[in-house]
């Protein structure tokens, strides 16, 4: 599995991601058997967050043991420290880690919420004060609104931006990779096969390999 940079994280990640929504739909041991075959075939970047119910914990099982590279993130749709504190202590006990790879502030699709996401009084202070202490390594934000996650990246508080990319949903893609490019900011790309209406696995994912800065996290469950 070749290997991208996620901007101004330094990290390098596998340049195809996992999604962990589907393994929701599972058992348990097929849940934790599909994340393992993932890593086994090279994936080291995966993807879950705290909406996600079991997601987490049965991430978390799975990995529990493995030797080989491994770079977690996960998110939280809290808008407040307390929530915030919250969800991410029960993140590092549920993946069964000390530290988060990439910590991110999930679905900020309003300006309000970004407004109050980087408030000093709201949550972005708090998982700062995480990040120097070792528990989250770098901070993302994921957004459904193209305006919004355009403003997020100029802002130049986040180090990546997770946002809706496909060829049918292309052009908001497009423009929001080459100014993340241009601000150093990892791009990862949910929803690469348009939430199923793309049934082309490989052309959806062969036309974002075009684009070197976006890492495509299909979600998968078999």
């Amino acid at each position: 599995m070749d290997k991208i940079r996620l901007g101004k994280t330094e990290l390098m990640v596998s340049r195809v991601g996992f999604g962990a929504i589907p393994i929701q739909r599972l058992n348990d041991e097929d849940a934790m058997a599909v994340v393992k075959r993932c890593v086994e075939l090279g994936i080291t970047y995966l993807d879950t967050a705290n909406a996600y119910s079991t997601s987490e914990g049965r991430m978390g099982r799975a990995l529990e043991g493995w030797e080989g590279e491994t770079i977690i993130s996960t998110k939280s749709q809290s808008r407040d420290p307390e929530g915030i504190a919250k969800h991410l202590a029960q993140s590092l006990e549920m993946l069964k880690v000390d530290s988060i790879d990439l910590y991110q502030f999930h679905n900020v699709s309003k300006f309000d919420d970004l407004e109050k996401v980087l408030s000093p009084s709201g949550p972005f202070p708090l998982v700062e004060k995480a990040k120097r202490e070792g528990k989250v390594k770098h901070i993302g934000i994921t957004s459904h609104q193209i305006d919004v996650a355009k403003e997020a990246v100029k802002t130049g508080r986040f180090e990546t931006v997770m946002y809706p990319f496909n060829f049918i949903a292309h052009e908001p893609g497009e423009e929001l990779a080459a100014l993340a490019a241009q601000h150093d900011v990892g791009f990862i790309a949910m929803k690469p096969f348009a939430g199923g209406m793309i049934g082309n696995a490989t052309l959806a994912i062969k036309y974002l390999l075009q684009f070197p800065n976006v890492v495509p996290i299909p979600g998968m469950e078999k």
